[in-house]
C-alpha cells in the first residue's frame, strides 16, 4: 500500500545520501537566465520523492537562518487555525532573505508564497529551494549574490501548515485542500485562497464570495464566514500590508500556467501590459502558457485578485506541472524538474522587481579592457539614457586598483548628448584595474555597466613600458650673435608618449639645461654649440638626439640696410643728368 512521503528522521538521512541538487549554472546572464540544471546521484531504479512536511520545512527554515544569519531572517507572521484553538503548535513562517536583512531598507520587496493548498506539496519544495539558492550561492553566484544585495526577499514556503500535516497524515487524505477549521457542522476547512477580501476595484462582481467559490462549508473552494476569517490568510494580509511589496508569485499545482489578474472577469486591469509583458517573460523561462487568470476558471476571494487591487502588487501565480502529473507526483524526476523549471521565472522577477513597469534604461559602454600603456590618463565614457530621465548626480564611476577598495568618482555630463566622462589618473605599470559604472534614473532605478556590478565588473592591467621613445632635436641651426634660436622636438615619438624634454649643452663654459618641446636661447658668444635633447615617457625609459647651432656675427646694420637705397639714389642721379643733357642740345 502506498506511504505517506513526508520526512522522518530517517528519511532525512536517506535524501542526504541521495545527494539531490538543484543549482543555477553559474552567473546568468540575458542568454543563460532560463538555465537550470539538476543533478541526482546516477546508479538504481527512479525513486519516489521525500517530500517535506511542516515540521522539516520550519527546521530548514531556522537551519538557513542560523546558518546564514547575516542575509536571513525568520519571522513569525501569524498562526495557524489549529494553534489559535491549542490543537497544534504551528506557526505560519516567512524567511526574509537581504544582505542587511535587520534593516529595512529601500529596496525593492517581492514575496514568493506555496501551499495555499493542502495537497499541492511541490509548491513547498520550490519555495525551499529558491531559500537555499538565494542564500547558499550567495557570493559564489554573480547573479543571486547582486539580488540579494538589491532587494528584500519574503518567501512564505508554508501558507496553510495545518492543511500540509493533514493531508500528509494518511494516503486517504492527500487529496485534502483547505485548511483545518472546524466548521461546526461536522465538515472541516477553508479554502484559503478563496478567502482573501476580492479584488479592491469596487467592482461588485470581484467581491469575496462570487464566482469560483462556494458558501457551502463542505466544498472544497468554501470561502469562509468572512474576508480574512482564517488567521492564515489574514497573516499575508498584515505582511503584505505592512510591507511595501511590488511584486508577487503564488505557487500552486499543476496545469503548467503562469496567470495574473483579474481571475473573476475577461475585463483587463489598468496595468494589463505591464502584467502581460512580464506573464509572458516568465512562461518563456519554465515553459508554461501564460494567460489572464480568468482564462483557466473564474475565481473570487483569491490571493492573485487581492494582492493586486488591495496592496498594488503585480502577482502572478503559477500553477505547477500537468494533469499527468496531479498535485504531487510522486516520480522523483518529475518532482525535481518541476522545481528546476520554476527557479529561473522566480529568480527574473526579483530582477523586474526593480523597476516592473520596464521603462527604457540603458548604459552603452565600450569597456576598457585588456592591457593598457602605462604613464597616460585613462578617458572612460558612457552614453546614459533613461525613459524617467538620468538623475545626473547618481551616474559614477566605480574602481579599485590590485582588487583593493573601491573609489566612487562622480562621472560628469559633458558637453556631448547624454555622454558622461571620467578621466582615471595614470596607474602604476604592472597594477590592474577593475571598474564599473553605476547610474540612477529619476524614478530611483538602479543600472549598472556590467549589470551584476560588483560582482562582475570590467577589468585591464597597465602595462610595464620597455619601449624607448624616438628623439628629434630637428635639423642644424644657423643663428645670430644677439637673436633668439628656437629649437624643436616635436617630431620626437612615444608608444605613450613624450612626457619630458631637456635640451642641454655648455655655454661659456658653464652647462645648460633648457625644458620643454620648443624653448629659446639668446647666444651672446659666436660658436659652435652642440645641443643634446633627452626625451622621457612616463614609464622612464629615454632617448637622445644631437642638434647642431653655428652662431655667427650679424652683418654691419648701416651697411646692410644703406648699400639699396644708395645704388638707387645714383641710378636716379644718372637719369636726371641725362636728361638735362639732352634738352641743352
Amino acid at each position: 500500500m502506498f506511504q505517506p512521503r513526508f520526512l522522518t528522521a530517517f528519511s532525512i538521512c536517506i535524501c542526504a545520501v541521495m545527494m539531490i541538487t538543484i543549482s543555477t549554472t553559474g552567473p546568468f546572464t540575458d542568454d543563460t537566465r532560463g538555465i537550470a540544471s539538476v543533478s541526482i546521484a546516477e546508479g538504481g531504479p527512479a525513486s519516489d520523492y521525500v517530500y517535506r512536511n511542516f515540521t522539516v520545512i520550519k527546521e530548514t527554515l531556522y537551519a538557513t537562518e542560523a546558518a546564514f544569519p547575516e542575509i536571513a531572517k525568520v519571522y513569525d507572521i501569524g498562526d495557524s487555525w489549529e494553534k489559535t484553538q491549542g490543537i497544534a503548535d504551528r506557526d505560519i513562517l516567512a524567511i526574509k532573505i537581504s544582505d542587511n536583512v535587520e534593516v529595512d531598507e529601500d529596496e525593492p520587496e517581492v514575496l514568493i508564497m506555496a501551499l495555499h493548498h493542502a495537497r499541492e506539496w511541490p509548491s513547498a519544495e520550490i519555495a525551499a529551494q529558491l531559500i537555499e539558492n538565494l542564500t547558499a550561492q550567495y557570493g559564489s553566484d554573480h547573479r543571486i549574490s547582486w539580488v540579494v544585495d538589491n532587494r528584500e526577499t519574503w518567501i512564505v514556503p508554508v501558507v496553510n501548515p495545518d492543511g500540509l500535516d493533514f493531508s500528509m497524515s494518511d494516503p486517504l487524505n492527500e487529496g485534502w485542500r483547505k485548511n483545518r477549521r472546524d466548521n461546526r457542522d461536522g465538515t472541516y476547512g477553508v479554502d484559503l485562497n478563496r478567502n482573501y477580501n476580492g479584488s479592491q476595484n469596487d467592482d461588485p462582481l470581484g467581491e469575496w464570495g462570487g464566482a469560483g467559490s462556494s458558501n457551502d462549508t463542505s466544498d472544497t473552494t468554501y470561502c469562509g464566514e468572512y474576508p480574512f476569517s482564517e488567521p492564515e490568510t489574514q497573516a499575508i494580509r498584515d505582511l503584505a500590508l505592512n510591507q511595501s511589496f511590488v511584486v508577487a508569485i503564488d505557487f500552486h499545482t499543476y496545469s503548467d500556467l503562469v496567470m495574473w489578474p483579474w481571475g473573476y472577469t475577461t475585463e483587463t486591469p489598468p496595468d494589463n501590459d505591464d502584467l502581460v509583458r512580464i506573464g509572458t517573460n516568465l512562461a518563456a523561462l519554465n515553459g508554461y502558457t501564460a494567460d489572464q487568470s480568468v482564462g483557466l476558471y473564474p475565481t473570487t476571494g483569491d490571493s492573485l485578485d487581492w494582492l493586486y487591487g488591495g496592496a498594488d502588487v503585480y502577482a502572478f501565480l503559477f500553477e505547477v506541472g500537468t494533469m499527468q502529473d496531479g498535485y504531487h507526483p510522486e516520480d522523483e524526476d518529475a518532482v525535481m524538474a518541476q522545481i528546476a523549471e520554476n527557479i529561473p521565472p522566480a529568480l527574473l522577477l526579483l530582477e523586474v522587481a526593480g523597476d516592473r513597469n520596464e521603462r527604457p534604461f540603458d548604459i552603452e559602454h565600450v569597456p576598457l579592457s585588456g592591457s593598457l600603456p602605462a604613464g597616460v590618463g585613462l578617458q572612460v565614457e558612457a552614453n546614459i539614457t533613461a525613459g524617467r530621465g538620468v538623475d545626473v548626480d547618481s551616474v559614477t564611476f566605480n574602481y579599485r586598483i590590485d582588487e583593493g577598495v573601491w573609489v566612487e568618482e562622480l562621472m560628469p555630463k559633458t558637453s556631448g548628448n547624454d555622454t558622461y566622462a571620467f578621466e582615471l589618473s595614470p596607474q602604476a605599470p604592472g597594477s590592474s584595474v577593475d571598474y564599473f559604472i553605476s547610474a540612477r534614473d529619476e524614478g530611483s532605478v538602479s543600472l549598472s555597466s556590467p549589470k551584476y556590478a560588483p560582482y562582475e565588473v570590467h577589468s585591464f592591467s597597465i602595462l610595464f613600458d620597455e619601449e624607448d621613445p624616438v628623439a628629434s632635436a630637428g635639423v642644424d641651426i644657423d643663428g645670430y650673435v644677439g637673436v633668439p634660436v628656437t629649437f624643436t622636438g616635436q617630431g620626437s615619438t612615444d608608444n605613450v608618449g613624450v612626457d619630458n624634454y631637456t635640451w642641454s649643452f655648455v655655454y661659456d663654459s658653464s652647462p645648460i639645461e633648457l625644458y620643454g618641446v620648443s624653448p629659446t636661447y639668446t647666444f651672446w658668444q659666436e660658436g659652435v654649440y652642440l645641443v643634446t635633447l633627452l626625451v622621457k615617457d612616463a614609464s622612464g625609459n629615454t632617448n637622445s638626439d644631437t642638434v647642431t647651432v653655428t652662431v655667427t656675427s650679424e652683418a654691419i646694420p648701416e651697411f646692410s640696410q644703406a648699400v639699396l637705397p644708395v645704388v638707387a639714389l645714383l641710378a636716379l642721379f644718372a637719369i636726371f643728368r641725362h636728361g638735362r643733357r639732352a634738352k641743352t642740345r
